[in-house]
């Protein structure tokens, strides 16, 4: 009785950790620098995939939407730095992978 409540607590372990691994194999990255007056962000999965033709929505430090579009087949996608002291850049990857990025006006060039 012991030895098959060992084996079945063992297989839900198993189980938990294969599930576990492949959600973090799909968890979604957002990065953004300035350079030159433009505001440059990068999408990647957690395996180093880039996140192609993806939603990205970019917000002034009041929420108010100031710019979207969608990233290239790089993961890449770029901008006109606008006159604001923040910006919040959220990726929408499409089946619940989303992620932000927060650039404050001191990390503007």
């Amino acid at each position: 009785m012991k030895i098959e409540r060992l084996f079945f607590i063992g297989v839900v372990l198993v189980f938990c950790l294969l599930t576990a691994s492949s959600a973090w194999g799909h968890k979604v990255h957002v990065f953004a620098w300035v350079e030159g007056g433009t505001v440059h962000s990068e999408s990647y999965f957690s395996n180093g995939n880039k996140v192609v033709n993806a939603q990205i929505q970019v917000f002034d430090n009041y929420g108010k939407l100031i710019v979207s579009g969608k990233t290239d087949k790089k993961g890449i996608f770029a901008f006109k730095l606008p006159a604001c002291t923040a910006l919040r850049i959220v990726l929408n990857a499409s089946e619940g992978h989303n992620a932000e990025f927060d650039l404050a006006v001191d990390q503007v060039d």
